[in-house]
């Protein structure tokens, strides 16, 4: 089995659903449900539930939550290696009534704190590694520290817009690179209007020295490109019930089909269909046998 290693951010969800068209500046009635979430930890859970055991370096407060995400993952199969903080970061999103988020606020000011010095007596065990999963909540000092200290494949999610624009000096020492459609409009700078267009961002991103791009493109599925062949997977009309946490489950199942040898468009979009589904930001269905039952399900 191959060594993963996972560095990112974990964090308490809180997702406020309205029960109707939200209101502006008043009170809208509602519903709250939180669960555990992160990019880096959405990603490793995910990789956990498809039993592929990662090792996961992140900063986790000295607090009840921050004792249950470790308690909840280890009984998962994460692999905990913890930089502890104050208070366990959190994330609360407002989602509409069609299910899509309004508006979020990442309450992750000690993420801050963190500095390249926390990672020197991690480098012998990630470079020890087959890849190493990295996303964009640290600061800039670690993330060009990380950077130029690890020598073993680096996959990187962008996040956001603003997160990703740290990054932006490291292309050419990422393997693989993976952005939503607004992401990587900003970043290259390249309108989008047509199919076409996605492929000379898809370009623009490999010329950068990126070797592999993946694009997620919402219900309209998703894109890939390795320097030679412009991919594209639809999407597919389901019922959905939350879109957090679903571009993190695509991501694992890229890395999932990638390890695998199978298509990791299909296991993408699989594991995000998935996702998609479920109220929580990872869903507790994620497994290698869900996963293959909905790539045959829905013919991806």
């Amino acid at each position: 089995m191959k060594k993963i290693i996972v560095i990112g951010g974990s964090n308490h969800d809180i997702f406020l659903y309205a029960h109707q068209t939200i209101k502006l500046n008043d009170s809208n009635p509602g519903y709250l449900k939180d669960s555990f979430g992160g990019v880096g930890r959405n990603i490793a859970e995910n990789l956990a539930r498809l039993d592929l055991s990662p090792t996961f370096i992140t900063a986790i407060g000295k607090d009840i939550v921050g004792k249950e995400i470790v308690e909840s993952g280890t009984q998962l199969g994460i692999l905990f290696d913890v930089i502890e903080v104050l208070s366990t970061p959190t994330y609360v999103a407002v989602v509409d009534q069609n299910k899509d988020m309004l508006v979020a606020v990442a309450a992750m000011d000690d993420l801050e704190k963190i500095t390249a010095d926390h990672f020197k007596d991690k480098l012998e065990v990630i470079n020890q590694a087959d890849l190493v999963i990295l996303d964009t909540n640290f600061n800039q000092n670690v993330l060009e520290y990380l950077f130029n200290e690890i020598k073993i494949p680096i996959y990187v999610d962008a996040i956001s817009t603003h997160k990703a624009q740290k990054v932006m000096p490291f292309y050419q020492k990422m393997h693989m690179l993976k952005l939503n459609l607004i992401e990587a409009k900003t970043l290259s700078h390249i309108k989008c209007n047509v199919k076409e267009d996605i492929e000379h961002i898809g370009s623009y991103f490999f010329k950068q020295g990126v070797k592999q791009v993946f694009i997620t493109l919402g219900d309209q599925g998703a894109y890939f490109f390795d320097g030679v062949t412009h991919r594209f997977i639809s999407g597919r009309k389901i019922d959905v019930v939350n879109t957090t946490g679903a571009g993190d489950a695509f991501f694992a199942g890229v890395i999932y089909g990638t390890l695998n040898q199978i298509n990791p468009l299909s296991c993408g979009m699989a594991a995000a269909l998935i996702t998609l589904k479920d109220s929580k930001a990872v869903s507790p269905f994620m497994s290698q046998d869900n996963l293959q039952q909905t790539i045959k399900e829905y013919q991806l």
